[in-house]
């Protein structure tokens, strides 16, 4: 039998205490909820508001009745239903990064503003990556080079479902944002009671640490809820910035700053699925700055887990990020590290694979690289499988003192499920090395980029569904163009 390997850096009962915590937190001192649909919607629930300044008091029943509306699993579903989600307390599903400020190019170690093509070229590696599930997308970009500025989300989202038929999510930064997207992810569900029925997409709402929920985010979020679309609720605190610098302290009100998102959601809709989120770290008071490889971030993301599965709801967390603004030694151990701890913690999504620099730079190299540290650590999970077969014990007396086992049927047979083939990883010896031409990983990720970005077939979109979509790309871009 295999026993799943798993992290924990709470005891039950540290746990508790920080559910406790989030709770006196959202009574005694409140959340700003700059949202008067929000507000009703707490107000009639029992919470106390303060009209002036939209603070909001939040008894713990409210919250605690919210949390249990909430799904412990839900299936997020794909254009080609061979990529449907199945989302779950359990399962592990990673999001790699698409849309942000700059692309990383390798062959000149330099960086330029992310155009359209990059979008399309990211998705496209991201729809062949085979452990890559949840894609995030140019919707959720504020700017694409190249593109009006107010019609960076339906062109980005356009150019995302045109280069993957995987999940793609769309962005829910600001109520017509939302609308705006949810009109196109409607024409590929075909129609809203078939995107009711089964959800196409999905979206991230931040609240602002510490303690706030912005309108923007709140009205985009709820125009999801009104289709029952999977919402995942992240914080971003940064310890000894945005929140306490104790991590204890920071877990407190990021809970408190989640929980609070969550009840809104339920309220408005009960039985909403939902993450609980973070992509808290530490500041760096070196540098002022954010350090989002830290080894601070794993211990945040285990934590969030245990947290979130005491809650019975499927935790995202941020990991695969690096500070370094090369693909280089430091980037392999900030991705590899937090990534494992992450996996080994119960994180059932994770998000940010692709990223360097911050999360201020996307690279189709890390894209392929993250891949496949991520495969490596589906093999960890799988654990060791311990049975009369892979004990061995008759192949290891049919071989005896001093024999070998290559030549065994046993070997062939359990060879590929018991080892992992790193793809791009060498181990060969130098001299076949050098013969090969002496390339280090991130030059065999970029020749495979490369082969993907010429080779890859995407699932296309129907003729009539394509045709909706830049419709409505064509009606958003004129009403920009109007507003401004």
């Amino acid at each position: 039998m295999r026993f799943r390997p798993a992290l924990k850096v709470l005891s039950d009962e540290q746990v508790y205490a920080i559910h406790q915590a989030a709770l006196e937190i959202l009574w005694n001192t409140g959340v700003s909820v700059q949202s008067s649909a929000a507000c009703d919607l707490l107000r009639r629930a029992g919470a106390r508001i303060d009209d002036e300044t939209g603070r909001c008091r939040i008894p713990g029943y409210v919250i605690e009745q919210a949390l249990r509306q909430t799904p412990s699993s839900f299936t997020v579903y794909a254009r080609n239903p061979a990529h449907n989600v199945a989302v779950s307390t359990t399962a592990l599903h990673y999001e790699p990064m698409i849309g942000r400020l700059n692309c990383y190019d390798y062959a000149t170690g330099t960086t330029h503003r992310t155009t359209l093509q990059d979008v399309g070229h990211l998705v496209k590696l991201a729809d062949a990556l085979p452990h890559y599930h949840l894609l995030h997308s140019g919707a959720i970009m504020p700017q694409i080079d190249g593109v009006p500025l107010g019609a960076a989300h339906v062109y980005g989202y356009l150019e995302s479902v045109r280069n993957s038929s995987k999940v793609i999510k769309a962005t829910s930064r600001e109520r017509i944002l939302a609308q705006d997207c949810l009109r196109m992810v409607t024409a590929i569900a075909g129609g809203e009671a078939e995107l009711r029925r089964r959800p196409f997409t999905f979206t991230t709402a931040n609240p602002v640490a510490p303690l706030r929920h912005d309108r923007d985010q709140i009205e985009g979020m709820l125009e999801f809820a009104k289709y029952g679309l999977p919402i995942d609720v992240t914080s971003e605190p940064q310890a000894g910035a945005t929140a306490p610098v104790t991590l204890a302290g920071l877990l407190a009100q990021q809970t408190a700053d989640v929980i609070s998102g969550i009840t809104i959601i339920q309220l408005a809709n009960p039985g909403n699925p939902v993450w609980y989120g973070t992509c808290g770290s530490v500041m760096d008071m070196r540098v002022g700055r954010i350090a989002i490889g830290a080894i601070e971030m794993g211990l945040i993301n285990v934590a969030s887990a245990q947290i979130a599965h005491f809650y019975d709801i499927p935790c995202r967390g941020t990991a695969s990020a690096t500070d370094s603004k090369l693909l280089d030694i430091q980037a392999g151990y900030e991705k590899a590290t937090v990534l494992t701890m992450a996996a080994l913690g119960g994180v059932n999504k994770i998000f940010y694979p692709g990223t360097m620099e911050g999360a201020l730079t996307i690279s189709e190299e890390s894209l392929v690289i993250d891949d496949e540290i991520i495969g490596g650590l589906y093999r960890v999970l799988e654990g060791v499988d311990v049975n009369a077969a892979t004990l061995a014990l008759d192949v290891i007396d049919q071989v005896g003192p001093g024999g070998h086992y290559l030549g065994q049927r046993h070997t062939m047979r359990f060879l590929q499920g018991e080892h992992f083939f790193p793809p791009l990883g060498d181990r060969q010896t130098r001299e076949k090395w050098e013969r090969a031409g002496s390339q280090g990983v991130a030059d065999r990720a970029h020749e495979r980029v490369e082969h993907i970005l010429a080779e890859h077939q995407v699932d296309p979109l129907p003729a009539n569904v394509e045709a909706e979509l830049e419709r409505i790309v064509r009606e958003v871009e004129s009403r920009v163009r109007t507003e401004s």
